[in-house]
């Protein structure tokens, strides 16, 4: 027997897409091309701090510094370190939805420490501070470089919320996929076009082009050809996108009749159907297949 549609457990997943596409927009803007310059810089300033350490390390054995010198050279490098690895995640080229768990993983953690240890920074120089060794316009100095590591952290927290939503849209559509074999309610669930039967990326840019036109902002992809995410589920993406819109909304009903227009295939899902959990969106291009049959 088939189970009825959950319909706040429906608005929750539209409240979910509306989020995900507004943290989109919001970290594109920050999703700057990491240049060769970039690597070769964090390359270079890992080496001196790391020829700093080892220079120090030299003059504490001998007796020439104190080993404090030492712990603050380590916790430079440390810091470098940490540097270099939000320089390939966080700002590198690697797309949201490309980004693995591993590097996910990698990016949040280098972000929490360079916070962790800003933070004992500023403490300790707080207590210089009361004791009248240090002066306040120092210590606001150190406070900045708190803030402006704070504002890193919640970037790359931001970042990993993207991944696991975009990771929830493609887990949707491949039980969608499943759960198409024995729904009986598909017809209302999904609507499908096949159009000319092909799709080619290069023809997203007049989609985007034509759809900001119309509505005077960007369209909202969630994910273009194949991506990690899709890999892990299972299924070939490569020459499809995802447009995270509700097929019935104004938007998603003008980007179907103008994808209808152009004879693009797509496949529009409104809702939940039996067995399965999704949210609405709009896949452009034939319906992604098993990557096992896929690359015979």
């Amino acid at each position: 027997m088939a189970r009825t549609w959950n319909r706040p457990a429906y608005f929750a997943v539209l409240s979910l897409f509306a989020g995900v596409f507004a943290a989109s927009r919001v970290l594109a803007a920050a999703d700057l091309p990491k240049t060769a310059g970039e690597n070769t810089l964090a390359t270079a300033l890992l080496e001196r701090a790391q020829s700093e350490v080892a220079r120090i390390q030299a003059l504490v054995e001998n007796g020439t510094l104190p080993k404090a010198r030492l712990e603050e050279a380590e916790a430079k490098l440390a810091d470098t370190r940490d540097e270099a690895i939000l320089m390939d995640t966080l700002y590198g080229e690697t797309r949201v939805q490309d980004m693995t768990d591993a590097e996910a993983k990698a990016m949040l953690a280098a972000a929490h420490r360079r916070v962790d240890r800003q933070t004992k920074l500023v403490a300790d120089r707080r207590s210089l501070l009361e004791a009248g060794v240090l002066a306040r316009s120092e210590l606001q100095s150190f406070e900045s470089e708190l803030e402006a590591r704070q504002r890193v952290l919640q970037l790359a927290t931001d970042r990993v919320n993207l991944l696991r939503d975009l990771r929830a849209m493609a887990d949707a559509e491949q039980r969608f996929e499943q759960a198409a074999r024995t729904a009986t309610n598909l017809k209302t669930a999904m609507q499908r076009y096949d159009g000319s039967g092909t799709f080619k990326l290069s023809e997203l840019k007049a989609i985007s082009t034509g759809f900001e036109e119309r509505f005077h902002h960007a369209l909202p992809v969630s994910a273009i050809g194949e991506t990690a995410l899709h890999q892990s589920m299972g299924l070939d993406h490569r020459g499809r996108v995802d447009i995270a819109l509700n097929p019935d909304s104004a938007e998603g009903a003008w980007l179907r009749q103008f994808l209808e227009k152009l004879r693009i295939p797509y496949l529009a899902f409104r809702s939940a159907v039996a067995g399965a959990a999704t949210a609405p969106h709009i896949h452009i291009g034939p319906g992604s297949t098993r990557l096992i049959l896929a690359r015979r």
